[in-house]
């Protein structure tokens, strides 16, 4: 298989990487040489008699006295939280492993993002490291359920933090339920009406492992828009399950590595990837970017999205625009959201080149200062901020305009007229308009 590794994973790692060492590395903040080892820590605590026998017994004392670590301990209260009767020895190191990240990360240099402990998922037989999420806010949470109580106690290989739960093997909800990043996708995963997706993404039988493309809540605000909706209840339950379902493949854990290009199967419709790019195209044509990758669970991995995979809803494509402006001398776009390269970015009073059949969302920066207006050869009103625009009552064009915002879909009718843009109050922001 291809070999990829998408660029926003190894900028996170980067980042990790140097906060992690730079702990180390500052003399101010260093273990010394004769403190304790992380482990020495742990069996002179009289909380964590419980971890001590466990280390021991698996022989990952000797291995927290030789390299740089923080471990995350549990205390013997939180042990007495969890019932490991029914698991093997290898699975129960395996969770002892999901509290160790190699390197040395005090409270301070930690931050609310993704880090790889020393377990290991053993579905896939790649034996990936576990992704671990680490939640930085009035406390220090992992993965959703554990609390660090008692931060930096220094070592001479590294730092403990005392927590207050054990860190079991997360699955795929489990990072969707800890980062408040995807809380829309919870909801969707939850309503009334849907199948019971937590159980089955959840499970680590079959049809697990899985690889799941997670949108955030940008993602499904901007989804509901593009489907005129206000919340997900407005949304057909059988079309929301099929929304859910695209974006999740059943039993495989592809990785960024191994992602290739080409039609993808899912649960749900069909959707096609460029790995080169680390974009996907979905069957309404519209590009989602991956812009975090490798996010390992137990029973599966997950990719985080830009925007939601759709199935084919027959929508009208949608761009997204920031108009801005420089003074009262000209309107200028400053960013583009879309499969479309409308107009070069800040560049005064650029020329517009929209395509015939789709959906426009303007924010006009400033708009009270300066409306904005679309406007024929003749330079009668199309569409307009502050006055009235010949289309403006045309269901097709679905003209939409409140504060900032300015929405319209470009119809056959519409495209013969648009010529132009301009300011209705300062003629000097203007510029022209062509449709293809």
């Amino acid at each position: 298989m291809k070999k990829k590794m998408f660029l926003p994973r190894l900028i996170l790692i980067a980042i990790v990487a140097v906060l992690l060492s730079a702990c180390y590395e500052d003399d101010a903040a260093a273990p010394i040489a004769n403190d304790p080892t992380t482990f020495e820590i742990i069996s002179e605590s009289p909380d964590h008699t419980i971890l001590e026998d466990l280390l021991l017994s698996f022989g990952l004392d000797e291995d927290l006295n030789s390299g740089l670590f923080t471990v995350f301990a549990p205390t013997d209260a939180a042990f007495g939280n969890i019932d490991t009767s029914s698991l093997t020895d290898s699975q129960v190191k395996n969770i002892l492993l999901n509290h160790v990240v190699q390197g040395a990360a005090e409270s301070s240099s930690l931050f609310s993002t993704y880090l790889n402990t020393l377990a290991v998922e053993s579905l896939s037989g790649a034996e990936n490291n576990l992704s671990l999420y680490v939640n930085v806010g009035t406390d220090i949470t992992l993965n959703g359920q554990s609390v660090v109580t008692g931060p930096d106690n220094l070592a001479s290989n590294g730092v403990v933090h005392i927590v207050n739960e054990v860190i079991t093997i997360p699955n795929v909800t489990s990072f969707a339920t800890a980062d408040p990043t995807f809380g829309i996708l919870v909801e969707a995963l939850t309503l009334d009406g849907q199948p019971d997706f937590v159980a089955t993404l959840s499970s680590f039988e079959a049809p697990a492992p899985f690889t799941v493309f997670a949108p955030t809540n940008d993602a499904f605000v901007t989804a509901l828009t593009e489907l005129g909706v206000e919340s997900l209840t407005d949304i057909a339950p059988s079309v929301l399950t099929s929304v859910l379902n695209t974006h999740v493949i059943a039993n495989a854990n592809i990785t960024s590595a191994e992602l290739e290009s080409g039609t993808v199967e899912t649960l749900g419709e069909t959707f096609e990837l460029d790995a080169e790019n680390a974009t996907i195209t979905d069957q309404n044509g519209r590009t989602i970017s991956i812009i975090l990758t490798d996010v390992q669970a137990g029973n599966g991995v997950v990719h985080v999205v830009s925007s939601v995979i759709l199935p084919d809803l027959n929508l009208d494509p949608l761009v997204q625009m920031t108009v801005d402006n420089d003074g009262a001398q000209a309107y200028f776009v400053s960013n583009i959201i879309g499969n479309e390269n409308v107009t070069p970015l800040n560049t005064n009073n650029s020329p517009w080149t929209l395509t015939e059949g789709t959906r426009y969302k303007l924010t006009i920066t400033g708009a009270n200062s300066h409306p904005f207006e679309l406007r024929n050869g003749n330079g009668d009103a199309l569409l307009s901020q502050s006055n009235d625009g010949s289309f403006e009552g045309d269901s097709a064009v679905n003209f939409q305009t409140e504060g900032q915002q300015f929405d319209f879909t470009v119809t056959p009718e519409l495209a013969a007229e648009l010529n132009q843009y301009f300011c209705t109050i300062h003629s000097g922001m203007n510029g022209t308009v062509s449709v293809q």
